[in-house]
């Protein structure tokens, strides 16, 4: 019998294949983040340290820290060489002309939103299987997963079409407050020189088990033009209905969008069977996934 969660993570894998996202290297936005804001927003999910997937919390991590905190904190622990050329004494060097200036990348929302309008189409079928995974939301946004519709939801064949006018993956890199080869180099050297021995900040603490810097945001998938049905073959109650009905200003399944970012409409057959369909607002860039990279796949190491 198929959960709520096993309906999830079976749309994620079928989802994450047509994007050609790695279903190791990709977290679930639940909600679906809609740009509407300036750049800073932007910015502020390529600057989190993420944590355990399947889903992307914009907070992080435990320790709540940026990757621009975390990056400043080490770079001006290391030890910096004589060499002119030396990665630690440039890092130093670009933090210290940087200031007190909140981090930014290289290109904005502007820049995203062209690089969009000319991005491919993506469209794929779904019909539902079973693997589970507990941190998913259910058939609406906050609802729970594993009991009411929700539950009854999953246990019918849940299929449908989903349609993105133009989907690309959005990974700029960091602006001049950042310096790859230091971070690099650290990454590469687990004990000596650039680490300080008198500094609590070291490899184990930045790289190893339980360090603050075991992952990064390699990019951000988004989408813009999406356009969904699907059907549940699930007969749901006259309450149930009711429900649902009243339930779906909070968004809907799988994407979660509110009532000013998509247009979304829930019917009933006779049966009780119900058909959603989603339309988001015309030339909305909506972020539905980040892809995740381990230190040693970002740094290259």
């Amino acid at each position: 019998m198929t959960s709520f969660v096993d309906l999830q993570q079976q749309f994620a894998k079928a989802e994450f294949a047509a994007i050609g996202i790695d279903s190791g290297a990709g977290q679930v936005f639940q909600p679906t983040a809609p740009l509407t804001g300036d750049d800073s927003v932007l910015w502020s999910y390529l600057d989190v340290i993420p944590a355990a997937p399947p889903i992307f919390s914009p907070a992080g991590g435990a320790s709540g820290e940026t990757f621009f905190q975390a990056y400043s904190a080490l770079i001006n622990s290391l030890i910096a060489g004589t060499n002119p050329l030396d990665p630690i004494k440039a890092a130093k060097q670009h933090l210290s002309t940087w200031g007190d200036n909140p981090a930014t990348w290289s290109v904005g929302l502007a820049g995203l939103i062209r690089q969009l309008h000319s991005a491919s189409s993506i469209s794929f079928g779904f019909s539902s299987d079973a693997v589970a995974d507990p941190a998913f939301w259910g058939l609406w946004g906050n609802s729970e997963p594993a009991s009411g519709p929700s539950a009854s939801f999953a246990k019918g064949n849940v299929s449908g079409q989903f349609k993105f006018k133009n989907a690309l993956l959005f990974a700029p890199t960091p602006s001049d407050w950042y310096v790859p080869s230091a971070l690099s180099l650290a990454h590469a050297t687990k004990t000596g020189h650039p680490w300080n021995p008198d500094s609590p900040i070291n490899w184990q603490t930045t790289f190893g088990p339980n360090g603050n810097m075991q992952a990064f945001v390699g990019g951000l998938y988004v989408a813009s033009g999406l356009s969904i049905q699907y059907t549940s073959t699930t007969a749901f109650s006259k309450a149930d209905q009711r429900l649902i009905s009243e339930a779906v200003t909070q968004g809907m399944w799988p994407y979660y969008l509110g009532i000013s970012n998509a247009l979304t409409k829930v019917q009933f057959n006779p049966q009780g069977q119900m058909t959603v369909t989603v339309t988001s607002v015309p030339n909305l860039p909506v972020v539905i996934a980040a892809s995740v990279l381990s230190a040693k796949q970002y740094l290259g190491g």
